[in-house]
């Protein structure tokens, strides 16, 4: 296959990051070529010299990679910013807080090949485990039905898109960059209703899972630094809260 752009979003956390570039070094970065890296590093929760660390680990993976230091932290801006920058046709996109378990090969994402609705290929883990055999191939979200303003008992299936650790299509990752609206939850965007434009778009398409347990393909160490300091995380109104 042709090569891959690499989209990384990080805060100020540089023993999460080396954790998490170690686990993908060895399980999945020698499988594939890599054409860029493209990361943002957002001033949040470390200080100056945590956040130089970071740009290091990331130069030491690509001494070429396209790092944007914004001056205000911000979820949906950094992935819109790191996803509008890519240019080749598969990307894998990921965060800085999450741990690859078991090599992952070209092969494990032939679902490109073969099923061209499906935009997005994402890793299955504990917090957001799907289980296909019981529940399709494809991951969803059920959102209640609008009619002139008002919600409906009825329900729609919409796409349930992730920006956890996962492959994209480059041209679908890059289009819904530009209609993603950077003050909101990236995530959230493509189901809770706060961008219709984005959720129109990606409703034509899939997501598709790698790996169905017992042992998922990627584990979160996000949650257990956090807890460790008391952070919280939490929606607010579409906007991610941290505190």
């Amino acid at each position: 296959m042709d090569a891959i752009d690499v989209s990384i979003v990080a805060g100020r956390r540089p023993d999460l990051l080396e954790r998490t570039l170690a686990s993908f070094e060895e399980n999945l970065f020698r499988n594939f070529e890599i054409a860029r890296v493209i990361a943002n590093i957002d001033p949040i929760f470390g200080d100056e010299a945590d956040h130089l660390k970071c740009i290091d680990l990331i130069r030491a993976m690509d001494s070429d990679a396209l790092v944007s230091e914004p001056e205000e932290p911000g979820f949906g801006a950094a992935v819109k910013r790191t996803w509008s920058s890519t240019q080749a046709s598969v990307i894998l996109h990921l965060e800085d807080d999450w741990l690859l378990n078991y090599p992952i090969m070209p092969k494990d994402i032939a679902i490109f090949d073969s099923e061209p609705r499906v935009m997005q290929a994402a890793f299955n883990h504990h917090y957001k485990f799907w289980d296909t055999r019981e529940r399709g191939p494809y991951r969803v979200a059920r959102r209640r039905i609008k009619v002139l303003g008002f919600e409906t008992p009825f329900k729609r299936r919409y796409p349930d898109f992730t920006t956890s650790p996962g492959f994209l299509r480059g041209d679908f990752a890059r289009r819904c960059a530009a209609l993603m609206n950077p003050a909101y939850d990236p995530e959230k965007q493509f189901t809770n209703r706060k961008n219709e434009d984005l959720m129109a778009f990606a409703s034509d398409y899939r997501i598709a899972l790698i790996g169905n347990g017992p042992t998922f393909p990627i584990s979160d160490i996000g949650r257990e630094w956090r807890d460790a300091r008391s952070i919280t995380k939490t929606i607010v109104d579409g906007v991610s809260i941290w505190s």
